[in-house]
Protein backbone atom coordinates (compact mmCIF):
# COMPACT_ATOMS: atom_id res chain seq x y z
CA UNK A 1 0.00 0.00 0.00
CA UNK A 2 1.40 3.42 -0.81
CA UNK A 3 2.15 6.22 1.88
CA UNK A 4 1.09 8.48 -0.31
CA UNK A 5 1.12 11.62 2.73
CA UNK A 6 4.46 10.98 2.75
CA UNK A 7 6.20 9.39 -0.16
CA UNK A 8 4.82 11.23 -3.15
CA UNK A 9 3.31 14.84 -3.32
CA UNK A 10 0.04 15.35 -4.86
CA UNK A 11 -2.06 18.13 -6.43
CA UNK A 12 -5.64 18.04 -7.20
CA UNK A 13 -6.18 19.21 -10.53
CA UNK A 14 -8.63 22.15 -9.56
CA UNK A 15 -8.28 25.12 -12.57
CA UNK A 16 -8.75 28.55 -11.42
CA UNK A 17 -9.16 27.74 -7.50
CA UNK A 18 -4.99 27.61 -6.58
CA UNK A 19 -6.02 30.47 -4.43
CA UNK A 20 -9.75 28.39 -3.84
CA UNK A 21 -14.17 -8.05 -7.22
CA UNK A 22 -11.55 -5.76 -8.94
CA UNK A 23 -11.69 -5.66 -12.46
CA UNK A 24 -10.50 -9.11 -14.33
CA UNK A 25 -7.98 -6.98 -16.38
CA UNK A 26 -6.91 -5.05 -13.53
CA UNK A 27 -3.98 -7.28 -12.13
CA UNK A 28 -1.97 -3.49 -11.51
CA UNK A 29 1.10 -5.06 -12.39
CA UNK A 30 1.89 -2.38 -15.02
CA UNK A 31 4.56 -4.13 -17.67
CA UNK A 32 8.06 -2.54 -17.46
CA UNK A 33 8.46 0.51 -18.94
CA UNK A 34 10.44 0.92 -22.63
CA UNK A 35 12.35 3.66 -21.43
CA UNK A 36 12.11 4.17 -17.69
CA UNK A 37 11.93 8.28 -16.66
CA UNK A 38 10.78 8.41 -13.41
CA UNK A 39 9.88 6.34 -10.04
CA UNK A 40 7.58 6.66 -6.90
CA UNK A 41 9.00 5.05 -4.06
CA UNK A 42 7.23 2.62 -1.82
CA UNK A 43 7.21 0.08 1.09
CA UNK A 44 7.34 -2.63 -1.89
CA UNK A 45 10.15 -1.13 -3.97
CA UNK A 46 10.17 1.96 -6.59
CA UNK A 47 7.31 2.23 -8.67
CA UNK A 48 8.62 2.91 -12.16
CA UNK A 49 6.64 5.12 -15.11
CA UNK A 50 7.94 5.73 -18.29
CA UNK A 51 7.21 8.41 -20.63
CA UNK A 52 3.93 9.47 -21.79
CA UNK A 53 2.72 8.85 -25.73
CA UNK A 54 3.88 11.40 -27.78
CA UNK A 55 -0.15 11.60 -29.41
CA UNK A 56 -3.29 9.54 -29.35
CA UNK A 57 -6.43 9.67 -31.48
CA UNK A 58 -9.51 10.92 -29.74
CA UNK A 59 -12.80 10.34 -31.85
CA UNK A 60 -14.72 13.66 -31.72
CA UNK A 61 -18.10 11.40 -30.28
CA UNK A 62 -15.82 10.79 -27.44
CA UNK A 63 -14.77 15.26 -27.16
CA UNK A 64 -18.47 15.52 -27.82
CA UNK A 65 -19.17 13.98 -24.28
CA UNK A 66 -17.13 15.90 -21.82
CA UNK A 67 -18.49 19.13 -20.28
CA UNK A 68 -16.22 21.85 -18.31
CA UNK A 69 -17.52 22.31 -14.53
CA UNK A 70 -17.65 25.92 -13.12
CA UNK A 71 -18.54 26.15 -9.66
CA UNK A 72 -19.76 29.32 -7.65
CA UNK A 73 -19.86 30.44 -3.84
CA UNK A 74 -16.36 29.47 -2.51
CA UNK A 75 -14.65 32.88 -3.44
CA UNK A 76 -13.26 32.49 -7.30
CA UNK A 77 -15.07 30.39 -9.42
CA UNK A 78 -13.82 26.94 -9.45
CA UNK A 79 -13.30 25.01 -12.82
CA UNK A 80 -12.90 21.29 -13.49
CA UNK A 81 -14.26 18.82 -15.95
CA UNK A 82 -16.88 16.08 -16.33
CA UNK A 83 -18.27 13.34 -18.60
CA UNK A 84 -21.70 11.84 -19.14
CA UNK A 85 -22.37 8.78 -17.98
CA UNK A 86 -25.96 8.54 -19.00
CA UNK A 87 -28.20 10.74 -20.22
CA UNK A 88 -28.80 13.61 -17.70
CA UNK A 89 -26.02 12.41 -15.73
CA UNK A 90 -22.72 13.17 -15.37
CA UNK A 91 -20.09 12.66 -13.06
CA UNK A 92 -16.48 15.24 -11.72
CA UNK A 93 -14.84 15.91 -8.84
CA UNK A 94 -16.11 16.33 -5.14
CA UNK A 95 -13.40 19.06 -4.55
CA UNK A 96 -14.63 21.22 -7.59
CA UNK A 97 -18.15 21.55 -6.34
CA UNK A 98 -17.26 21.51 -2.67
CA UNK A 99 -19.78 24.02 -1.12
CA UNK A 100 -20.62 25.36 -3.82
CA UNK A 101 -24.03 27.42 -4.14
CA UNK A 102 -24.60 27.31 -7.50
CA UNK A 103 -22.97 24.61 -10.58
CA UNK A 104 -22.95 25.24 -14.21
CA UNK A 105 -21.47 22.77 -16.99
CA UNK A 106 -20.12 23.82 -20.39
CA UNK A 107 -19.93 22.08 -23.48
CA UNK A 108 -19.86 21.92 -27.46
CA UNK A 109 -22.51 20.63 -29.02
CA UNK A 110 -20.73 20.11 -32.01
CA UNK A 111 -20.91 22.37 -35.27
CA UNK A 112 -19.04 25.44 -34.02
CA UNK A 113 -16.75 26.60 -31.58
CA UNK A 114 -18.47 28.21 -28.91
CA UNK A 115 -19.26 26.26 -25.28
CA UNK A 116 -23.31 26.04 -24.61
CA UNK A 117 -23.90 26.46 -20.66
CA UNK A 118 -26.53 24.82 -18.69
CA UNK A 119 -27.30 24.51 -15.21
CA UNK A 120 -26.33 21.55 -12.96
CA UNK A 121 -28.20 19.77 -9.69
CA UNK A 122 -25.68 17.94 -7.12
CA UNK A 123 -27.70 14.64 -7.12
CA UNK A 124 -24.36 12.98 -5.51
CA UNK A 125 -21.27 13.76 -3.71
CA UNK A 126 -18.83 11.15 -2.37
CA UNK A 127 -15.62 13.64 -0.72
CA UNK A 128 -13.85 10.24 0.12
CA UNK A 129 -13.71 8.96 -3.45
CA UNK A 130 -13.91 12.51 -4.50
CA UNK A 131 -16.70 11.99 -6.92
CA UNK A 132 -19.82 14.01 -7.35
CA UNK A 133 -22.83 13.46 -9.52
CA UNK A 134 -24.52 16.36 -11.55
CA UNK A 135 -28.11 16.42 -12.87
CA UNK A 136 -28.36 18.46 -16.05
CA UNK A 137 -31.42 18.79 -19.09
CA UNK A 138 -28.43 19.32 -21.66
CA UNK A 139 -28.13 17.08 -23.80
CA UNK A 140 -24.77 15.65 -23.12
CA UNK A 141 -24.06 12.20 -25.19
CA UNK A 142 -22.90 9.31 -22.44
CA UNK A 143 -19.83 7.62 -22.63
CA UNK A 144 -19.32 3.66 -22.16
CA UNK A 145 -17.61 2.50 -19.15
CA UNK A 146 -15.68 0.30 -20.51
CA UNK A 147 -13.00 -2.37 -18.85
CA UNK A 148 -9.37 -1.49 -18.49
CA UNK A 149 -5.97 -2.82 -19.48
CA UNK A 150 -2.86 -2.43 -17.86
CA UNK A 151 -0.61 -0.84 -20.42
CA UNK A 152 -2.78 0.33 -23.07
CA UNK A 153 -2.40 3.78 -24.07
CA UNK A 154 -4.94 6.37 -23.68
CA UNK A 155 -6.09 10.09 -22.56
CA UNK A 156 -7.56 11.85 -20.57
CA UNK A 157 -9.49 14.72 -21.32
CA UNK A 158 -10.93 17.93 -19.66
CA UNK A 159 -10.80 21.65 -19.85
CA UNK A 160 -8.03 23.85 -18.94
CA UNK A 161 -9.42 26.71 -16.88
CA UNK A 162 -12.89 26.05 -17.69
CA UNK A 163 -12.08 27.33 -21.20
CA UNK A 164 -9.70 24.83 -23.75
CA UNK A 165 -10.42 21.46 -24.16
CA UNK A 166 -6.91 19.43 -23.62
CA UNK A 167 -6.51 15.59 -24.39
CA UNK A 168 -2.96 14.62 -23.09
CA UNK A 169 -1.96 11.54 -24.02
CA UNK A 170 -1.38 8.93 -21.29
CA UNK A 171 -0.15 5.26 -20.78
CA UNK A 172 -2.15 3.56 -17.90
CA UNK A 173 1.15 1.74 -16.29
CA UNK A 174 -0.08 0.97 -13.13
CA UNK A 175 -2.96 0.10 -10.47
CA UNK A 176 -2.28 0.57 -6.60
CA UNK A 177 -4.52 0.71 -3.70
CA UNK A 178 -2.97 4.88 -2.18
CA UNK A 179 -3.75 5.75 0.99
CA UNK A 180 -3.01 9.10 2.37
CA UNK A 181 -2.77 11.50 -0.65
CA UNK A 182 -3.25 15.02 0.65
CA UNK A 183 -2.40 13.66 4.26
CA UNK A 184 -6.11 12.59 4.40
CA UNK A 185 -5.75 9.28 5.65
CA UNK A 186 -8.81 7.86 2.88
CA UNK A 187 -7.39 4.68 0.68
CA UNK A 188 -8.47 5.03 -3.17
CA UNK A 189 -7.67 2.51 -6.15
CA UNK A 190 -5.77 4.39 -8.36
CA UNK A 191 -4.32 4.35 -11.35
CA UNK A 192 -0.72 5.86 -12.08
CA UNK A 193 -0.57 7.09 -15.73
CA UNK A 194 2.40 8.21 -17.72
CA UNK A 195 0.92 11.63 -18.55
CA UNK A 196 1.07 15.54 -18.73
CA UNK A 197 -2.59 15.79 -16.71
CA UNK A 198 -3.02 19.37 -16.19
CA UNK A 199 -5.04 21.66 -13.70
CA UNK A 200 -8.38 22.14 -14.86
CA UNK A 201 -8.71 18.17 -16.06
CA UNK A 202 -9.94 17.05 -12.17
CA UNK A 203 -13.04 15.17 -12.75
CA UNK A 204 -12.74 14.60 -16.84
CA UNK A 205 -12.35 10.88 -17.92
CA UNK A 206 -9.54 8.45 -18.71
CA UNK A 207 -10.31 7.01 -21.87
CA UNK A 208 -9.09 3.88 -24.03
CA UNK A 209 -11.01 2.40 -26.58
CA UNK A 210 -13.37 5.35 -26.89
CA UNK A 211 -14.89 4.33 -23.44
CA UNK A 212 -14.13 5.85 -20.42
CA UNK A 213 -11.69 3.13 -17.61
CA UNK A 214 -11.14 6.42 -14.69
CA UNK A 215 -11.34 9.26 -13.59
CA UNK A 216 -8.41 12.33 -13.41
CA UNK A 217 -8.41 13.91 -9.78
CA UNK A 218 -4.55 14.62 -9.32
CA UNK A 219 -1.34 14.80 -10.57
CA UNK A 220 2.47 14.58 -8.79
CA UNK A 221 4.30 18.00 -7.35
CA UNK A 222 7.41 16.02 -7.84
CA UNK A 223 8.51 14.09 -11.14
CA UNK A 224 6.97 15.32 -14.22
CA UNK A 225 4.60 13.52 -16.48
CA UNK A 226 2.93 11.37 -13.31
CA UNK A 227 -1.18 12.04 -13.09
CA UNK A 228 -3.27 10.09 -10.96
CA UNK A 229 -6.92 8.25 -11.91
CA UNK A 230 -9.53 6.67 -10.10
CA UNK A 231 -10.03 3.61 -11.09
CA UNK A 232 -12.70 2.27 -12.93
CA UNK A 233 -13.82 0.16 -9.34
CA UNK A 234 -13.88 3.29 -7.60
CA UNK A 235 -16.08 5.30 -10.32
CA UNK A 236 -18.76 2.40 -10.68
CA UNK A 237 -18.82 2.30 -6.51
CA UNK A 238 -19.57 5.58 -6.80
CA UNK A 239 -22.50 5.18 -9.24
CA UNK A 240 -24.21 2.69 -7.84
CA UNK A 241 -24.28 4.50 -4.21
CA UNK A 242 -26.06 7.43 -5.45
CA UNK A 243 -28.86 4.46 -6.49
CA UNK A 244 -28.00 4.28 -10.27
CA UNK A 245 -28.34 1.03 -11.58
CA UNK A 246 -25.23 -0.60 -12.92
CA UNK A 247 -24.68 -3.68 -14.60
CA UNK A 248 -22.66 -5.37 -17.14
CA UNK A 249 -22.82 -7.01 -20.49
CA UNK A 250 -21.17 -9.88 -21.96
CA UNK A 251 -17.87 -8.42 -22.31
CA UNK A 252 -17.61 -6.90 -18.77
CA UNK A 253 -18.58 -3.27 -19.63
CA UNK A 254 -20.94 -1.24 -17.24
CA UNK A 255 -24.29 -0.75 -18.34
CA UNK A 256 -25.89 2.78 -16.61
CA UNK A 257 -29.63 2.69 -16.09
CA UNK A 258 -30.96 5.70 -14.60
CA UNK A 259 -34.05 7.83 -13.71
CA UNK A 260 -32.14 11.61 -12.93
CA UNK A 261 -35.68 13.04 -12.09
CA UNK A 262 -36.05 10.65 -9.39
CA UNK A 263 -32.50 11.65 -7.85
CA UNK A 264 -32.88 14.07 -4.83
CA UNK A 265 -30.38 17.28 -4.36
CA UNK A 266 -27.25 16.22 -1.90
CA UNK A 267 -25.62 18.72 -0.17
CA UNK A 268 -22.28 19.40 -1.51
CA UNK A 269 -20.03 19.53 2.34
CA UNK A 270 -18.09 23.08 3.49
CA UNK A 271 -16.08 25.50 1.27
CA UNK A 272 -12.46 23.58 0.65
CA UNK A 273 -9.45 25.65 2.36
CA UNK A 274 -7.90 28.00 0.25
Amino acid sequence: MLRAARLLGAVLLVGAIVACGADPDDSGRGRSPVASVASIPSPDGPVWLGAPPVSVTVDDGVLASVVAVHAFGCGPVSHGSGFAVAPGLLVGSAHVVAGSSSVEIAWNPGGGDGLVTSPADIVGFDPARDLALLRSAAAVPPLQIERVRIGSTGAVIGYLQGERLEVSPARIEHLRRASGLWGDGIGRDVYFLAADVQKGQSGGPLVDRGGVVGVAFATATGPDDIGYTLSRDELLGFLGSTGVDVRFDYRGDAVIQAQPASLSVVSSGECPRR
